[in-house]
Order: C-alpha cells, then sequence, then structure tokens
C-alpha cells in the first residue's frame, strides 16, 4: 500500500497538469485507499494535536461553504457541475487521517517527483515552442496551471536542498532539474506564475544567511546561470514581451477603459464581480452563476466583445462573488490560515517538511492573485494531495519524537 500511495503521489508531481487524466486518477487512487481506514477515522481525529484538528476542519469548513451557496444559485445544473471542486477539498480529511493511522509518508516519494519533473516538463514546453514559438508552452491542459507545476516543484526542490543534507553531485543535478523548472514556468507564459520566483530568491536567501545546506557560491552559480539564460536565450525575449504587455493592458483600461486584453478582461472581471457580490454579500451568487452575470450585461450594451468565464481569475473574488463573505473566510482558512499555522509551526521545531509546506501554501496564495485555480481540478488534486502529504509527514515525526514534556 506505501509503494502504491508513494507512486501516485510521484506520479502526480511529475505530469498530475500535463497529462490528460494523471490528477484525477492519482487523486481518485490515494481517496479510494483511504477508506481503508475509515474504521479509525474518529479515533486518529481524536489523536490528532489542536493545530491538526484545524486543518482538517478548515477543509470541511471550505465545503460547506460551496454548499451553503446553494442558497442564491440559479443555474443548478453548473453548480453541481462545479461543487467537485469543493468536494476535492473535503476528501483533504480522509486522505489525511488514512496516512497518519497507517504511518504512510509518501514525502520522498513527492520530492522524487519534484526533481523528476524538471526535466520531464522542459520537454513538453520545448515541443510546444518548436511547433509554434508565438504560443505558450503548456501539456494537456490550460499552460497557466502547467507553469504552476513547474514553478510550484522549483520550490519543493529548493526547500530539498535548504533542510536536507545531500553529496555535491546529487546537489548538482537537482539544481539542474530546478533549472529546467524555472525555464519551463517562464516558457508557460503565465505571467501570475513568475511572481512567485522573487518569494522563492527570499527564502534562498534567508537559509543561506542563516548557514544552511547551500553555500554562497552555490547559490550565486545559480542565480548567474539563471541570468544568463534570460540574456542569451530567447526565454528573455518572453520575459520582455509579456512584462510590457501587461504594463501596457493595465495602463489603457485605466485610462482608457480598454478591456480587451488578457490583463484588462481580468480587471474589468474584477470590477463586475465586486458589484455582483454586492448584492449577496454573504453567501455570494452562486458557483456557476458569474458567467451568466456577465452575459446580462453585455445585453445591456456593456462589456461588448469581452470573452464571457465563469472564472474571474482570482480565488479570493472567485470565492467572494461566488459563496461571498462565507466562503472567502473558508478559503483563506483552508486554502492560507490553518497549513500555514501547521507548517510554521513545524518549521520553529527544525521540521525539514514544514519549508517545503510553506513554498506550497505560498505558492499557491500568490498563483491564486492572477487565476482561479480553485475551478481546475488539476490544480485542486496537486493542492491537497502535497498539502496532506507534507501535513502527514509532519504528524508522523510529531508522534515518533520523544515526550519531554516530564
Amino acid at each position: 500500500m506505501a509503494v502504491i500511495v508513494g507512486l501516485a503521489v510521484f506520479l502526480m508531481s511529475v505530469m498530475g497538469t500535463s497529462v490528460h487524466h494523471v490528477a484525477s486518477a492519482m487523486f481518485t487512487i490515494i481517496v479510494l485507499l483511504s477508506f481503508s481506514a475509515i474504521k479509525r477515522w474518529k479515533y486518529g481525529f481524536l489523536s490528532l494535536s489542536n493545530v491538526e484538528k484545524i486543518f482538517l476542519l478548515s477543509f470541511v469548513f471550505y465545503a460547506v461553504s460551496g454548499a451553503l451557496a446553494y442558497i442564491n444559485t440559479d443555474d443548478v445544473d453548473k453548480y453541481f457541475r462545479l461543487f467537485e471542486r469543493y468536494f476535492r477539498f473535503f476528501m483533504a480529511v480522509p486522505v489525511f487521517l488514512f496516512l497518519v493511522e497507517r504511518r504512510l509518508s509518501a514525502l520522498n516519494y513527492l520530492y522524487a517527483g519534484a526533481v523528476i519533473s524538471g526535466p520531464f516538463l522542459l520537454v513538453i514546453a520545448m515541443a510546444h515552442y518548436y511547433r509554434n514559438p508565438d504560443v505558450p508552452a503548456q501539456g494537456y491542459y490550460h499552460h497557466i496551471i502547467f507553469g504552476q507545476l513547474a514553478m510550484l516543484n522549483v520550490g519543493i526542490m529548493l526547500s530539498l536542498l535548504l533542510t536536507r543534507t545531500m553529496d555535491r553531485k546529487i546537489q548538482l543535478l537537482i539544481m539542474a532539474s530546478l533549472l529546467c523548472g524555472v525555464v519551463t514556468a517562464i516558457m508557460s507564459q503565465a505571467r501570475g506564475v513568475w511572481l512567485v520566483l522573487p518569494i522563492y530568491v527570499l527564502i534562498v536567501v534567508y537559509y543561506t544567511i542563516r548557514g544552511r545546506r547551500l553555500s554562497f557560491p552555490i547559490i550565486m552559480t545559480l542565480f548567474t546561470v539563471i541570468v544568463l539564460i534570460a540574456l542569451m536565450t530567447p526565454i528573455g525575449g518572453v520575459i520582455k514581451q509579456r512584462t510590457e504587455a501587461a504594463v501596457n493592458e493595465v495602463s489603457r483600461f485605466y485610462t482608457e477603459d480598454h478591456y480587451i486584453s488578457s490583463v484588462g478582461t481580468r480587471l474589468a472581471m474584477w470590477d463586475i464581480a465586486i458589484d455582483v457580490w454586492k448584492q449577496h454579500p454573504l453567501f455570494g451568487t452562486g458557483p456557476g452563476d458569474f458567467d451568466d452575470e456577465v452575459m446580462a450585461l453585455q445585453q445591456k450594451g456593456e462589456y461588448l466583445g469581452m470573452d464571457v468565464h465563469n472564472s474571474v481569475h482570482n480565488i479570493y473574488i472567485q470565492a467572494l462573488v461566488g459563496s461571498g463573505l462565507v466562503g472567502l473566510a473558508a478559503l483563506l482558512l483552508a486554502v492560507v490560515i490553518a497549513p500555514l499555522r501547521l507548517f510554521l509551526a513545524a518549521v520553529a521545531t527544525g521540521n525539514g517538511a514544514g519549508l517545503a509546506g510553506l513554498v506550497v501554501i505560498i505558492s499557491y496564495a500568490v498563483f491564486g492573485v492572477s487565476e482561479s485555480w480553485i475551478l481546475r481540478l488539476p490544480a485542486i488534486s496537486v493542492f491537497v494531495i502535497y498539502v496532506c502529504v507534507i501535513a502527514a509527514h509532519i504528524s508522523l515525526e510529531r508522534r515518533d519524537q520523544p515526550d519531554r514534556s516530564v
């Protein structure tokens, strides 16, 4: 069973947002296995620390917020199709209890998958680039979540390098894969994904100053290679072009009310979402209804020509408009506050897995500023499994530590 769970985690971390059905299939396998410990769920929950209990209950609260949002839903069919997004968060509860009760740590499989994903995803990105250099690199799914996994795994590899002592050759291999991941994330042209990179740099600088596993020369070499790649390859052109386009689109939106652009559409949808939310502040307009609101405005002659999406490309505003203040509070608790508290406590005790957990939470919190990944099943599956695997590992290590309270 440990091998099956480990392989599922490994495959998800390698190709979860690039190969069709991998994320959902691996998620389903782990969830089904979790029911083998159903008789121990109650005992397992009662044996958790208060921080771990809040961590699990936050996922339950988020699922409940999705159920409560049904109150104002008009498009019932679409609501039930979207409710699976909430239900997958709820499945974090049996998965976590299963891993803890069966004493299964899949963290090393997660690390291994992150390392292998670097060259694997780069091959996919390069294949797309050679077919059409002007189109963002992607796998089977959307280019944004393709870039998200690449960048997320870069952070996982950094946490591994910063918290574990390894042979220098192994370090170099991981750094080579890390560079592949950075290049892949840039080639995805997902600008919101790039925003995480400066945070990773700050984490590396902080741990290096504290005298952790990586020396200053190694860090400088890594940064130098990244800069040279940006300056001496087409990657630099992609960064410059996408950055200038974003600045121009923001400027035109606020000066000319021009919303027919990538960033302009996002800003317009945020404005619309806030206006819609004000009509249903507590429980929102209901998941699945936002695109209907946009179409209603277009019928009145507003926002003509703008593509209609149910996604507002921001998880916080998405939660607000879809499930109101209750949904936003639930989202913040489940995606940021509760797991952040658990992982910070682990970091404080010197548990290296805590840094990997922080990377996941920070990354998804930043991704959520410009992309509603909470509506994308592969992204949700990756988030839930990554967080549960890391949190379960921390819980098992805590239980194995001798009690020094006497």
